[in-house]
């Protein structure tokens, strides 16, 4: 049963997973004379907002008067619903400004109210808008109901809502996070697009802010012409939020909808507010430090490139005949510039006749084909070039990305950032700092009296392969797991038929076993590789043996370990048969390429060659090339690769058949199967227990903080003196979040430290 009564007639339904072509309607945007200025740009905005969507002034209102509000929020509290947004000038609630308030209740009309707007004229706050307080009032009012909430990136809106003094403000559905989880490959992000596309077939507009204002601050916007715009919002969310939960829901017979649901209500829904509390925290950065290391990368980098120099004077010969040689067509500049990478290609292509080590790019001078070139002159250009992208990418750009109130960075977390549902972040990106290198994760530092606590899962991706083994009915990873051993040592031993005390990374006595940690880390690399995708070229190279000797080590745990492979079959046998994969969870996965045809054809003129149009008694079949010559080409195909294939393609083309070769497409999916799995399901758990703690009142007494999870890892803080109680509650709650869904035991450890990577601390 449908929850709402939307405003306006939702068009017939159709499947999320299904791609339609929408056709946006073309904004209209009346010339103006006048220049530049700010007058001339409102009014110009002004006929523009009046042309594209003056047909909803009568559905829609500003709300500016007590009265209004009072009566409209008392309407929301009897629907016992309400759809929200919010209109800002500018993307952080910490710094910018909330322009007005977007709401949409049944059966009334799209409203806004507006509450910081700025007169282009006076620059003063204009007249005819609500008193923050009593707006703020009139929400708590609706709040101390428990209505239920629409929102789209309910996040973003949140957070202002926050900034502006609701901070219980909570979201039922969130439209945007519904979308990952009905289509996680749906081309469509933002609320307009998927609104047409799927409440209005198409037939609609989708106009973005920018479209209509042209990057104008909303708050500059005169409320009354803003307002067709932004009460749009609520009411379009209302809209396609509906729609959503039409086919996201648990009232089915089928069970894969209801484990997506399960999914949406119980991982992604609850992990808003975790995601608006860490970009409220930030995490505080050292400045004091940054410029110490700002100073030291400066001098590597010079150090670095006068090494560079050296190493170019010693090749002076060569490079003084090769510009003698070359005369005017000369392109090598003196002296050369290492930051270019035409200049570094002639240098070592030319100049020093280096070997090309990639036969799909002979001249490449990119980090992985230089490191793959044994050449001093390369082995320095590396070290230049990893030192220049520190002191660029951090060093010199977080102290500008901190808030300069309170010094902290405040990265956005998207929850849903990679298709598989694992967090991504932006503005920094705080899960991309470097772990090879300490100095940089060090700049970030715990607050005065605070101290720093990471915890990750121990064995989180193998443990949840055993529980997917074990959903599949195979419990032999799981039976290894609750009889307290260590998987990749039992692999080992089941792979090259040795005692299992053989295969352990060290003996009885804390001694290092050689022998047996080289059988580990073979058995390890093996199953990391299929979990990954890894191709056996990668996994030869991480074991620094042959492809040939790869191959062989994976077929023994192949045979030592059958569940190892039975899953890759049964993940791949699915996913052709159903075009998805799924995590521990239920989370879906969809991988469509998996079900493409290797080879398709199709006339390259849409039309066979040389038909007689006027031939009306014998049409043929216009976008279909006949089975024979499929079969043709199929035959000719078969175990073909390379230059013989092109050859093949270009023998069809001159038939006029174009041949479409999906086998990348396939092969992509193919490495996708199995880590879709296993990372989504690593980020199922992740999210669980980030719920768990957030939602600890133990932990909440103590004054523990969530600040950034970084895939397996989450980083904390608390206050020194409750270092203790937080490390014991942190490391039991995410277990026990953990062992729910994976029935086994798994670990979780804890470190303490003032600097994220710094020294360790320890407390009795």
């Amino acid at each position: 049963m449908a929850l709402f009564t939307p405003s306006r007639k939702i068009s017939k339904a159709h499947d999320l997973n299904i791609a339609s072509k929408s056709k946006t309607k073309k904004i209209v945007i009346p010339t103006i004379k006048g220049g530049n200025d700010i007058l001339s740009r409102i009014n110009q905005i002004k006929a523009t907002v009046e042309t594209n969507l003056g047909q909803y002034k009568d559905e829609y209102q500003v709300i500016n008067a007590d009265e209004v509000l009072h009566d409209y929020i008392s309407e929301c509290i009897g629907n016992s619903y309400l759809s929200i947004d919010t209109e800002t000038d500018g993307l952080d609630p910490l710094q910018n400004n909330l322009a007005g308030i977007c709401i949409y209740t049944n059966n009334q009309q799209g409203s806004y109210i507006p509450l910081n707007h700025i007169s282009y004229i006076t620059g003063e706050r204009a007249s005819g808008q609500l008193p923050a307080d009593f707006v703020v009032s009139e929400f708590k009012r609706l709040l101390a109901k428990k209505p239920y909430l629409d929102m789209f990136n309910a996040k973003f809106d949140i957070r202002f809502l926050r900034a502006f003094g609701l901070p219980d403000i909570y979201c039922n559905w969130d439209g945007y996070l519904a979308s990952r989880i009905l289509n996680e490959n749906e081309e469509h992000k933002n609320l307009k697009q998927l609104h047409n596309k799927y409440c209005l077939d198409g037939k609609g507009d989708a106009f973005r802010f920018d479209d209509l204002f042209k990057g104008i601050p909303f708050t500059m916007i005169p409320y009354n012409v803003g307002y067709l715009y932004a009460a749009h919002d609520p009411v379009i969310t209302t809209e396609l939020n509906e729609y959503q939960r039409r086919y996201l829901t648990d009232d089915t017979d089928r069970q894969d909808i209801k484990d997506m649901y399960w999914v949406f209500r119980n991982i992604e829904m609850p992990c808003v507010p975790v995601v608006a509390d860490m970009e409220d925290n930030g995490i505080l950065l050292d400045t004091e430090y940054i410029q110490e290391l700002s100073d030291k990368y400066t001098t590597k980098l010079k150090e670095a490139e006068e090494k560079f120099y050296r190493l170019c004077d010693e090749f002076g010969e060569h490079l003084d005949k090769y510009r003698e040689q070359q005369g005017a067509a000369n392109k090598l500049e003196y002296p050369i510039n290492i930051g270019s990478s035409a200049q570094i290609a002639i240098m070592l292509y030319d100049v020093l006749k280096v070997k090309p080590v990639d036969k799909r790019n002979p001249r490449g001078t990119g980090e992985e084909i230089l490191s793959k070139i044994n050449h001093p002159i390369a082995k320095v250009i590396l070290e230049y070039r990893e030192i220049k992208k520190l002191l660029t990418t951090y060093i010199e750009k977080m102290p500008q990305c901190a808030n300069p109130k309170d010094g902290r960075v405040h990265c956005s977390f998207n929850q849903y950032g990679a298709d598989t549902g694992r967090f991504s972040s932006s503005d920094p990106n705080l899960q991309n700092i470097p772990s090879h290198n300490k100095d940089i994760r060090k700049m970030f530092v715990a607050s005065p009296g605070y101290v720093l606590m990471s915890s990750d899962f121990s064995q989180q991706e193998p443990k949840c392969l055993a529980a997917l083994c074990k959903k599949q009915g195979d419990e032999q990873m799981y039976n290894t797991f609750m009889e307290g051993k260590d998987l990749y040592s039992e692999i080992a031993s089941k792979a090259f038929n040795k005692p299992y005390e053989e295969c352990r990374e060290f003996n009885p006595d804390g001694t290092t076993n050689k022998e047996g940690k080289e059988r580990r880390t073979q058995a390890k690399s093996i199953l990391l590789g299929v979990l990954y995708g890894r191709g056996e070229a990668s996994i030869a190279e991480q074991l620094n043996c042959s492809v040939d000797k790869a191959k062989e080590i994976k077929s023994s745990v192949f045979r030592g370990f059958p569940a190892i492979k039975q899953f890759e079959e049964d993940s791949l046998s699915f996913c052709e048969e159903k075009g998805y994969v799924t995590t521990v969870c239920g989370r879906k996965r969809r991988l469509p390429n998996l079900q493409l045809a290797e080879f398709e054809f199709q006339w390259k003129d849409g039309a066979p060659p040389d038909d007689d149009l006027l031939d009306f008694m014998n049409v043929p079949e216009y976008d279909e090339v006949p089975e024979d010559r499929i079969d043709y080409y199929l035959r000719k195909l078969d175990g073909c690769w390379g230059k013989e294939k092109r050859e093949i393609f270009d023998r069809a083309a001159e038939e006029g058949i174009l041949i479409i070769d999906n086998g990348a497409k396939i092969a992509d999916a193919r490495r996708q199967c199995v880590n879709a799995r296993i990372q989504g399901s690593a980020a199922d758990l992740t999210k669980l227990a980030m719920i768990d703690l957030r939602n600890n009142e133990e932990l909440k007494k103590l004054g523990f903080k969530l600040l950034i999870p970084v895939h397996d890892e989450v980083i904390a803080e608390c206050p020194e003196e409750n270092v203790k109680e937080c490390a014991q509650l942190l490391a039991q709650t995410m277990s026990k979040a953990a062992e729910k869904i994976l029935e086994m035991p798994i670990k979780c450890d804890v470190s303490i430290t003032k600097r994220w990577y710094g020294e360790e601390l320890k407390y009795d």
